[in-house]
C-alpha cells in the first residue's frame, strides 16, 4: 500500500484532500444555519440594479438595511444601467440567473457564496497540486502538507469567507488573485504548459485588474508577467497565445482606467484632497495654496465626500469647477513626492489599519438569527485575530519586510531555471500588488475607509506569509537531503 502511494504524486492526493476540507470548512462556517454573510455599508446598491437583483424589503429601517445585519435573501428586479465599472458584476449577474432558476421568488445569497466557493476550492487545489517537489517522497509530503495547512488556516479564515456571501467586490478580487497565482504556478511547474492553463491565467489576471478601478494599474504588471511566459514553449501557437494574452490584459487594464465615470473620479479626488492631504495638516492654508485651491474651501479640510451638513456641499458646482475639475490625482502624487514626510504619515495611518481582514462595523448575521446588532462570527478566526492583536502598526516595519522579501526572491531568481524564475516573478508581482494596494488608496481616496480599502493588501501580505512559510519548509528539507548525501 505504502509502496503504491510512493509511485504516485503525493501532491495530487493532498490537493484533493485539501479541496474536500475546504468544502467542509465553507459549509460549516457560512452555509449552514445561522448563515454568515457581511452587512451592506451602502455599496450593494451599485451592484444590485445592474445585475437584476434588489433589496427584498426596502422599507426596513436604516439600521436594518445597513451595517447591523447581513441579509440572506434578496429580491429580483429589472436590469438597470449604472456607472459602476467592474467585471465583478458579471459573476454576480450569473449568480442571479442561477438563483432565478433555483428559486424564482427570492434570491438566496448562498447561491453567490457557492459560486465563489467553487472558484476558491479550484484555486486551493491548483496551488497545492503544484507545490514545490522534493526528491524524497516523505519530504514532498511535508512541504505539500505545510502549504495545504497554511492555505486553509489563512484563507479559510471567517474574515475572508464571510465576504463570499455579500455583494462587495473584495471576494471577487481575492478569488481572482488566488487563481492568477495558482495558474501561474501550474504553468511554471508544467514541463509543457497548456493553452487552458494560460487562458485561466489571462482570465484571472483580467479579473484582478478589472475588479476595482484602484486595481487597474496592476494589470500592466500582470501583462509583463504573461510576456515572461513566451519562452516556456518554442512552438508558434504558444507564442501567439501568449501575445494575445498580453494584449488582452493590457487593453482591459487601460480601458478600466479610461472608462472610470467622472462622478467616481470627482468623489475620489475630493477624498484625496480634503480627507487626505488636508486631513491632519499642520499648515492647511499653505497646502491649499500649493495645490492651487481657493482659501474659502479651508472649511472642508478633514471632511469626506459622504459627510452631511458640511459648510460647502460636496456636490456644489462651483467647488467642482474651481477644484475638482482643475486638479487631478497627478497633483496629489506630485504633492507627496515634494513632501515625503507627509506621505510617511499617511503610510503610518495605513499601517495602523492594514491587518483588519474584515471591517468590524459590518455585522455577519441575518436579523432572524437573533444576534445583537453588528454581531460578528469568530468561528475559525485564529489567523485574523492573531494579526489584529500581534502584527506591528508601523509602516517602517512593513517596508523592511517587503525589501527583505524582494532580496530573497532576487537571490532565488539569480540561481533558478527559467520555470522557477517565473514562480519567483509571480510572487514578486504579488508583493508589488500589495505595495500598490497600500499606496493607491491613500492617493486615490485619502484616509476614507482604510480598513476596507486595504483588503487587497491583506490578501497579498497573507500570500507572502504562506510563500515564506512554504519556502522555509522546502529549504529545510532540501538542506536535510543534502546532508544525507554528504
Amino acid at each position: 500500500m505504502i509502496r503504491n502511494m510512493k509511485d504516485k504524486d503525493i501532491r495530487a492526493i493532498v490537493a484533493w484532500i485539501s479541496a474536500l476540507a475546504a468544502v467542509g470548512l465553507i459549509i460549516g462556517l457560512i452555509m449552514v444555519s445561522p448563515v454568515i454573510g457581511t452587512a451592506d455599508s451602502g455599496d450593494f446598491g451599485r451592484v444590485l440594479g445592474v445585475t437584476g437583483l434588489a433589496v427584498l424589503n426596502p422599507n426596513e429601517s436604516y439600521e436594518q438595511l445597513y451595517f447591523h445585519y447581513a441579509h440572506g435573501l434578496f429580491g429580483y428586479g429589472g436590469y438597470t444601467t449604472g456607472g459602476y465599472v467592474s467585471t465583478h458584476v458579471i459573476l454576480v449577474a450569473l449568480a442571479g440567473i442561477i438563483g432565478r432558476l433555483w428559486n424564482g421568488q427570492v434570491f438566496d445569497i448562498r447561491v453567490l457564496g457557492v459560486c465563489y466557493s467553487i472558484l476558491y476550492v479550484w484555486a486551493v487545489y491548483l496551488l497545492i497540486r503544484n507545490a514545490p517537489r522534493a526528491k524524497k517522497f516523505s519530504n514532498t509530503l511535508i512541504v505539500t502538507a505545510g502549504l495545504a495547512i497554511s492555505l486553509l488556516f489563512v484563507f479559510g479564515d471567517i474574515g475572508y469567507l464571510a465576504y463570499f456571501q455579500s455583494f462587495f467586490g473584495e471576494p471577487y478580487a481575492l478569488i481572482a488573485l488566488l487563481l492568477m497565482v495558482a495558474s501561474a504556478m501550474a504553468i511554471a511547474s508544467s514541463p509543457l504548459p497548456t493553452g487552458k492553463l494560460l487562458a485561466l491565467f489571462i482570465i484571472a489576471a483580467v479579473a484582478v485588474a478589472t475588479s476595482k478601478i484602484q486595481n487597474a494599474p496592476l494589470g500592466f504588471a500582470l501583462a509583463l508577467l504573461a510576456w515572461r511566459m513566451l519562452g516556456l514553449r518554442a512552438d508558434p501557437r504558444w507564442r501567439r497565445q501568449v501575445w494575445m494574452g498580453v494584449a488582452i490584459i493590457f487593453v482591459c487594464s487601460a480601458l478600466m482606467i479610461v472608462v472610470a465615470p467622472d462622478r467616481l473620479k470627482n468623489t475620489n479626488l475630493y477624498q484625496s484632497i480634503f480627507y487626505g492631504v488636508l486631513k491632519g495638516s499642520k499648515d492647511v492654508a499653505g497646502d491649499m495654496k500649493e495645490l492651487g485651491i481657493p482659501e474659502k474651501y479651508s472649511v472642508l479640510a478633514g471632511t469626506n465626500y459622504f459627510q452631511k451638513d458640511t459648510a460647502i456641499p460636496q456636490k456644489d458646482p462651483v467647488l467642482r469647477r474651481e477644484v475638482l475639475e482643475k486638479l487631478s490625482h497627478k497633483d496629489i502624487v506630485l504633492y507627496y513626492l515634494r513632501h515625503p514626510s507627509r506621505f510617511m504619515e499617511k503610510l503610518d495611518k495605513a499601517a495602523a489599519n492594514s491587518m483588519f481582514i474584515r471591517p468590524h462595523y459590518l455585522g455577519n448575521y441575518d436579523q432572524s438569527a437573533g444576534k445583537p446588532p453588528g454581531a460578528l462570527s469568530y468561528k475559525f478566526s485564529g489567523w485574523s485575530q492573531w494579526k489584529e492583536k500581534n502584527m506591528p502598526r508601523d509602516s517602517g516595519w512593513y517596508i523592511g519586510l517587503f525589501l527583505a522579501y524582494y532580496v530573497v526572491l532576487g537571490s532565488v531568481w539569480r540561481k533558478a531555471s527559467r520555470r522557477l524564475r517565473l514562480a519567483a516573478e509571480t510572487l514578486a508581482v504579488v508583493a508589488l500588488a500589495g505595495i500598490f494596494s497600500s499606496v493607491i488608496p491613500l492617493i486615490g481616496d485619502g484616509e476614507a475607509d482604510l480598513g476596507k480599502h486595504l483588503f487587497m493588501f491583506n490578501v497579498c501580505f497573507d500570500m507572502m506569509v504562506i510563500s515564506i512559510f512554504t519556502g522555509a519548509i522546502y529549504g529545510l528539507v532540501k538542506l536535510a537531503e543534502r546532508k544525507i548525501r554528504i
